[in-house]
């Protein structure tokens, strides 16, 4: 059963002027260290950033709280598997929430020109009896 579904596109451009104004200790309360390990290999490395702030909004959205419910942006990450596929390692308050409603994530991230967009569906794990 899905629990929620959350979409984000993000405008490249003001990814990047983000990145380049904020000092690294600001950025480390957005990103994980292996989220700016990944994004730092890439020529054009605002995409990859976007494209990750786009998935923590839509993991928001999709499980309906906010960062005001105990969520912090690190505690959503965006790893690749070895085929390239994004997937979510979450931390914290919504690896807690995550495993209380046995929520499985599923994630799709892309980008193209200005903007990149990312989907996020949340589906109960857990089996609902009609009642």
């Amino acid at each position: 059963m899905i629990h929620g579904i959350g979409v984000d596109l993000q405008f490249i451009p003001q990814i990047q002027e983000m990145i380049f104004r904020q000092p690294p200790r600001a950025l480390a309360k957005i990103f994980t260290e292996n989220e700016m390990d990944y994004c730092a290999r890439f020529r054009n490395s605002e995409q990859h950033y976007a494209a990750r702030w786009a998935v923590k909004e839509a993991f928001l959205k999709a499980t309906g709280k906010g960062l005001t419910d105990g969520y912090r942006l690190t505690d959503i990450e965006t790893i690749n598997m070895d085929t390239g596929q994004p997937h979510i390692v979450l931390h914290g308050k919504a690896m807690e929430d995550c495993r209380l409603h046995h929520w499985i994530v599923h994630v799709s991230i892309s980008h193209s020109g200005d903007y990149a967009i990312a989907q996020i569906i949340l589906e109960s794990g857990e089996e609902v009896e009609d009642g």
